[in-house]
Formats: structure tokens, C-alpha cells, sequence
């Protein structure tokens, strides 16, 4: 078991987490994914490109570059440069203020039916999302996606936030995603670097048809509020396992594409095994609890009152461990050197994207404490 030291209230203390290097899904060439249900070769296991992400109770997990490409669709000739982004992270991973503007978003993809019903009932009673100090904000992200029941309608919402895209010369004939995209940028955003105007927080819900269980996404190690909300949530629901993934590689270049990266910061939650097209009440009723403690932390964090962390483990995939089985029933065994940590396994929405799991490895961060907030200027009327 991984040790990390114990935070003392008010986050006093620096916390030892442990985190992990992703290699990729099996793939058929390297850096190429293998498609779910498929049999690799060992070698073309570990042929993925590597790249690193958290590893969770603190657990983390990351996708792989090459099921992660974003097409520049709808990007014109003569079209503006995009605004410039620190490497594309998140613009406050430490808040200096109290989080006042925050919103939870659901219906990403129209057919994760938990957030997509949570977000129709917020938009209906918001009490719920009310704070002494905040009232989040709800959205319905893709709302044609919804009433379809679809994933999405032209292409994929959670990848189409960069840069590139957003400042793109808008067309009658955008894919519909790329103008709903543009529309959430000027709502919580804009993503332009340092922007006052963005909010500071944006929680989005979706579901996965993978067994796994509490995933939360978080753009990296840089973000030390997205990661201490992580192991709030991971303390306050020890009975189903909650992992952490970090989808950015240290000192990656790579542009950030996903709805959250529009505000100054945000973090995904996927709350898994559910069907695509199926509401499920009891992982609907687990993201109804992780968004409430989620607030219930933002809350803290703005009266200075965060609780103390503790460690837990992850699941190891050893060396010679069966991780694929052909239909004359001859399991393919894991045969690389070292220990890996399989995620998303058979995830049904990545199919489209030939990714049949994710792998990752262990390694340990430290994460800084959050400082005091800044005082609030005593305004004269």
C-alpha cells in the first residue's frame, strides 16, 4: 500500500499521493490502439505511446495520444490564431478567491442518461445546488444529442474545446457540435488564458459502460484544487472505487479539448457500468451524492474549513495475467516486465475510436497545499 502523509485542516500540509504513467490500449502497431474484442500480439501491448496521469484513491488512469487525436474540423483558411493557453491546462489550479461562479454540466453525450436527467432536474429545482457562499450553475450540454439519445449529433462534444475550433470562422455548414461548442465557450468561458469573465469551476457528468465504478478526470498534476476535491470525494465514498485520472502528460504541448477546459478550472466525473441509452437509479443516485459533497467541498474551500485525507491502493494487472480470450477459449496473457493498471476495459463509446482499455503504471506525486485564500476587498457603498 502507498503511503502519503496526513493533511491537517486547512490543507497545513503538503499530501503524498500515488500516480501512474499510461502506455495506451493494446494496438496492432505501435502507438496504434487495438480495437475492442481483438486479440494482440504481446508486443503491440505495450507499443502504445506513454504518457502520464494520476493514479486514484488518488487513482489515476490517462488515455492514450492516439485515441485522444481531436480532427481541426471546421477550422477555415484565414481564420483567427487561437488564444494563447498555458500548454493548455487549466488557467487557476490554485483559486486565490472564493469560488463564486460554478457549474455542473450533463449531457455531454446525450446518451449518459445520469447527468443528462440530473441536468433536467436542476434546470427545473436548482436548490440543490445551493451554497451559503455559491449557487452552481446547470447545464444541459448537448441538448439535441439528449432528446436523441445520442452520443452526438455530428461529432463528438468533449473533444471539439480547442483552441483551434473555438476561434474557427463559423460556417453555415459546422457540424453541430462545433457551434454548441462556441455557445458553451461564451457561457462559462471565454477559454482565452487569465479571462475574469469564465467561471471558476466546471463539474461535468457522464456515464461509461466500463466496470468503473468512480472515475474522476482531471487535466493534470498542476491542478492542486481539482485533485484535493478528488480525495474529499474519494474519503466521503470509500465503498465503490474511485479513481483519478490525469489527462495530460507533465510538460505536454498537447491542446485541451474537453468542455471543462473552458472555465478557469473543472474536472469530469464518469460514474460507470451503465448502458448507454439507460438510467440506471443507483449510479444516478451516486452522481446525485458526488456532486453535493463535490459543492459541499467548494464550500469549505470558500470558508476555509477543508477536512484531513487518507491513503488507499489500486487494483495491480501482473505480468502473465489473462487479459484478452480468443473465441476458441485461449486466454492471450499479459506479457510485458511490469506491473500495469488496466482502465476503461471494453469501454462501448471508445469502440469508434479502437481503444479496447487503457494502461497505466504507478508513480508517486507530492501535491502542494492550498494556501489561504486572499481577503476579500471591503467594498464602500
Amino acid at each position: 500500500m502507498d503511503r502519503r502523509q496526513r493533511q491537517e485542516p486547512a490543507c497545513k500540509t503538503e499530501t503524498q499521493w500515488a500516480v501512474a504513467v499510461g502506455r495506451g490500449g493494446g494496438g496492432r502497431r505501435p502507438g496504434q490502439p487495438l480495437a475492442a474484442g481483438t486479440c494482440p500480439s504481446p508486443t503491440a501491448l505495450l507499443a502504445g505511446r506513454q504518457e502520464r496521469f494520476l493514479l486514484g484513491n488518488l487513482q489515476a488512469h490517462n488515455q492514450p495520444a492516439s485515441s485522444r487525436q481531436v480532427p481541426q474540423a471546421g477550422a477555415q483558411p484565414g481564420a483567427r490564431k487561437p488564444r494563447p493557453t498555458p500548454a493548455g491546462m487549466c488557467s487557476v489550479p490554485v483559486p486565490q478567491a472564493p469560488l463564486r461562479r460554478v457549474a455542473v454540466t450533463g449531457g455531454t453525450h446525450g446518451n449518459e442518461l445520469s447527468g443528462v436527467y440530473l441536468a433536467r432536474h436542476w434546470l427545473r429545482d436548482p436548490r440543490e445546488l445551493r451554497r451559503p457562499s455559491f449557487s452552481a450553475t446547470p447545464v444541459l450540454a448537448n441538448p439535441a444529442a439528449a432528446a436523441a439519445c445520442r452520443r452526438y449529433v455530428d461529432r463528438d462534444l468533449n473533444r471539439t474545446f480547442t483552441d483551434t475550433l473555438l476561434v474557427s470562422r463559423a460556417t453555415p455548414n459546422d457540424p453541430h457540435e462545433l457551434t454548441r461548442a462556441r455557445e458553451l465557450d461564451q457561457l462559462l468561458g471565454p477559454k482565452a488564458s487569465g479571462s475574469d469573465r469564465a467561471f471558476d469551476f466546471v463539474l461535468d457528468l457522464h456515464n461509461t459502460t466500463a466496470n468503473m465504478g468512480t472515475c474522476l478526470l482531471v487535466d493534470g498534476a498542476h491542478n492542486t484544487f481539482a485533485l484535493h476535491l478528488s480525495r474529499h470525494l474519494q474519503l466521503q465514498f470509500p465503498e465503490v472505487p474511485c479513481q483519478v485520472l490525469l489527462t495530460r502528460p507533465p510538460q505536454s504541448a498537447r491542446e485541451s479539448f474537453s468542455l471543462d477546459s473552458v472555465a478557469k478550472n473543472g474536472m469530469t466525473v464518469e460514474l460507470g457500468p451503465q448502458p448507454q441509452g439507460v438510467l440506471r437509479a443507483d449510479i444516478f443516485s451516486r452522481m446525485r451524492a458526488l456532486v453535493a459533497s463535490a459543492l459541499d467541498f467548494m464550500e469549505l474551500f470558500n470558508q476555509e474549513q477543508l477536512a484531513c485525507h487518507q491513503d488507499r491502493d489500486y487494483e495491480p494487472l501482473q505480468p502473465g495475467a489473462p487479459i484478452f480470450q480468443k473465441f476458441s477459449g485461449e486466454d492471450v496473457l499479459y506479457e510485458g516486465d511490469s506491473t500495469v493498471y488496466p482502465v476503461f476495459i471494453n469501454e462501448a463509446a471508445y469502440y469508434e475510436k479502437h481503444v479496447a482499455f487503457l494502461r497505466t503504471e504507478k508513480l508517486m506525486i507530492s501535491v502542494p497545499p492550498l494556501p489561504p485564500l486572499s481577503p476579500t476587498p471591503t467594498q464602500v457603498l
